[in-house]
């Protein structure tokens, strides 16, 4: 990585929710948010890899998964990134942070950035329902 690149990861800080203080009853429609939100920002990506000459199977190695434990106030994870395991997927890195001869892509970061205020709304909507549904 060039010794002048630097990110701001002040975004992905903001997506961060904490379920424990979330009403109860919401945390099914906070899984939907999330997974719908990991699916658009999969989606983005992978249309912002499409068309390379060097790396045509890396856009399908761009995976999410949600995960959360049967529990109230287990967090609610959203991870979405290249799958190791898929054709291209150990050169993602590259693609997305660059090397010290490649420039970085970022086209996680701006997937991430374009998809934020939609998770936002999300939560919001999902907290007003469980509200609404004990009487609040």
């Amino acid at each position: 990585m060039p010794a002048n690149a630097s990110f701001d990861f002040s975004e992905v800080s903001r997506l961060v929710a904490d379920i424990t203080e979330a009403p109860a009853g919401a945390r099914d429609n906070i899984r939907k948010a999330t997974e719908v939100t990991a699916r658009k920002i999969k989606d983005s990506w992978r249309d912002k890899l499409k068309g390379s000459a060097t790396l045509p199977a890396l856009p399908y190695a761009v995976t999410y998964d949600v995960t959360s434990e049967n529990s109230p106030t287990a967090p609610i994870d959203g991870e979405i990134g290249f799958d190791k395991d898929r054709n291209q997927g150990p050169l993602g890195n590259i693609s997305e942070f660059g090397t010290p001869k490649t420039a970085p892509r970022g086209f996680g970061l701006a997937s991430l950035n374009e998809n934020a205020d939609d998770f936002e709304k999300g939560i919001e909507i999902a907290i007003d329902q469980a509200l609404k549904a004990v009487g609040l």
